[in-house]
């Protein structure tokens, strides 16, 4: 059974609708996000004692979010992206309760579980940009953008938050990172509450309509790699990136904190680097839509690769550090941004593009927690600049590829297998 297809005026209506939404809960569900990186690893190094710990809790983050990415792309191919958005953000709430169980308790093991939970709120967030991207025909980067951009306001403020709120935890006889664990259960909840109410109709269904009707059915992910080389150059591109930045943000704030910056200190600084992995992204989604994704994905292994080198010249200390965020969350934008509008420009079936979503996303994962996991000990045994040198040399890698292979290959899938 064939749907009539909405007219133009309808889908533009839908879209800024859609559009809409996702930008309020964006904004609430990113302020949640600031607690498994930040927080994380204070408390891990508070319950720990530990500096090699402080990377694990965003690690996990990541890797909660790729694994929580297949589920809630599996739930968005069958019930819509409003379906599994909601239960993404309703899981990350779950987790930062956990992880303030687990700081109350003095549990370290709990913590990691919390985090990884937590990251499910973080696939929410990152997922929501491809909602964005279902009904926006030509304009799919400068929709991404929009909805990442709207990311940084909450992700930008929740850090800034890491002191006042770290008196609340503080009157509650918990240590002070567990503050944005706190603020992280109301921001969650209240974003899914927002995509519950308002995000009606669902875009992906929208977008559906037109196709045949049933039931999705999921390509095998060999046929979604085998299909189109720009969905392996997308895949490869969003996984280095996440790789590169999660490694040195992981461990940045115990960095900061051995050169005498005090709690709101790193969260300014923190929240400058998310700002520069954020507030770009008008930019880069209007390259994307205007030069091509691809060549946007080259710019950003680019950055990265500058950022990684750049604390040979500026040194390990504060100032150092501080720049190195900032490049890093420019590079890391441009990866992202244009990794995925590079993911939607393939020419495959809709059933088939979520899927390819949440492959993306578990990739992210892995890589982070790759990157998350080992720049602790890297941080250790060699300290900061070497860890920097060591987080470029993936992007490296992806230049020579990149160059090497200048063109994608493409091959369409027709229609739904």
């Amino acid at each position: 059974m064939v749907l009539l297809a909405p007219s133009p005026s309808i889908l533009q209506s839908v879209q800024r609708r859609t559009i809409r939404t996702l930008v309020v809960a964006q904004v609430l569900g990113a302020v949640g996000l600031a607690a498994g990186g930040t927080a994380g690893a204070l408390l891990a190094q508070d319950l720990t004692g530990d500096t090699a710990a402080a990377g694990l809790p965003l690690a996990l983050v990541v890797l909660g979010s790729g694994i929580g990415a297949v589920v809630v792309t599996r739930i968005m191919n069958l019930a819509g992206r409003r379906a599994g958005l909601t239960t993404a953000h309703l899981c990350g709430a779950a987790g930062a309760s956990l992880s303030v169980a687990a700081a109350g308790l003095r549990d370290w093991p709990l913590l990691l579980g919390g985090c990884t939970l937590l990251g499910c709120g973080n696939a929410a967030v990152m997922l929501a940009r491809y909602a964005a991207a279902d009904l926006a025909g030509g304009r799919r980067g400068r929709s991404i953008s929009t909805v990442v951009t709207a990311a940084s306001v909450g992700a930008v403020a929740g850090p800034n938050l890491l002191g006042p709120v770290g008196r609340v935890a503080r009157g509650l006889a918990l240590p002070d990172a567990t503050g944005l664990f706190l603020l992280a259960i109301p921001a969650f909840l209240a974003a899914a509450l927002v995509l519950t109410v308002f995000l009606r109709p669902d875009p992906l269904l929208v977008a559906r309509t037109g196709t045949s009707a049933g039931a999705p059915v999921a390509a095998p992910i060999t046929a979604l790699l085998a299909a189109n080389g720009n969905i392996r150059l997308a895949l490869l591109v969003l996984a280095t990136s996440n790789l590169t930045m999660v490694a040195i943000m992981a461990v940045a704030p115990v960095q900061m904190h051995a050169h005498g910056a005090g709690l709101g200190m790193v969260g300014l600084m923190i929240s400058a680097h998310i700002g520069a992995m954020y507030l770009p992204s008008p930019i880069t989604g209007a390259l994307a839509d205007r030069l091509g994704a691809r060549r946007v994905t080259s710019g950003a292994a680019l950055v990265l690769v500058v950022a990684g080198t750049v604390a040979l010249v500026a040194g390990s200390g504060l100032v150092g550090t501080v720049i190195v965020l900032l490049l890093l969350g420019i590079g890391w934008n441009a990866g992202l941004i244009g990794g995925s509008a590079l993911l939607r420009e393939a020419p495959i079936g809709q059933s088939q593009q979520t899927w390819a979503e949440g492959l993306g996303e578990l990739g992210m994962g892995a890589a982070a927690a790759v990157g998350g996991g080992s720049a602790g000990l890297v941080l250790g045994a060699g300290g900061f600049a070497v860890l920097c040198l060591v987080a470029a040399v993936p992007c490296v890698l992806l230049l020579v590829l990149i160059a090497t292979n200048p063109v994608a290959v493409e091959a369409a899938v027709e229609g739904e297998t």
